[in-house]
């Protein structure tokens, strides 16, 4: 059996495969699972494009910052972030050393392909595909400034979580017990 020692967090675009990949590695190494989108609806009590519509972006960031003060001092877990919490550098900041960064990357196209019919994301139903190439773009690097490691997310979910794994025993990040 594996322990992990800091909490893992997941990072990238939107569609790059964040929960799937999670639930994976939470369940192979039996560890919890947090989607910080998931924790910030349960603390408001409101979806997140209601709260896109009635408060606004700049209030569901700053909810978004007050769970991302609360994951950083949990015990290792698993943690998928919504796609825009680690463009803030007040996030960055916070998780940086308390937790293990990994980026999921995909090719946008790929990406498109999966956000082309979305309906429930306030930032995809705002725009058209360039502007959310242009998103895209603009994200990249800033998830790459705090990633401690970058995963290209193109053989599927399990081939992920392998990599992940090799890369974490590399670090001395997840340790056999024995």
């Amino acid at each position: 059996m594996y322990r992990l020692v800091k909490p893992i967090v997941l990072c990238g675009f939107m569609a790059s495969g964040k929960t799937t990949v999670g639930k994976l590695a939470a369940r192979r190494w039996n560890l919890p699972l947090y989607d910080t989108d998931k924790l910030i609806v349960s603390k408001t009590g409101k979806s997140i494009p209601a709260i896109f519509a009635e408060k606004g972006e700049a209030y569901f960031r700053d909810v978004e910052h007050e769970i991302c003060r609360e994951v950083a001092a949990y015990p290792p877990c698993i943690i998928s972030s919504g796609g825009g919490l680690l463009t803030y550098s007040r996030n960055g900041d916070l998780l940086q050393g308390k937790t293990v960064i990994v980026l999921l990357n995909r090719d946008f196209d790929t990406i498109w392909s999966f956000l082309s019919n979305c309906t429930d994301r306030p930032l995809v139903t705002q725009k058209k595909k360039d502007g959310i190439l242009a998103l895209y773009e603009s994200r990249i690097p800033l998830y790459r400034k705090y990633a401690d490691f970058e995963i290209e997310n193109t053989s599927g979910p399990e081939q992920c979580v392998d990599i992940l794994e090799q890369d974490l025993i590399k670090q001395g990040l997840l340790l056999l017990d024995e």
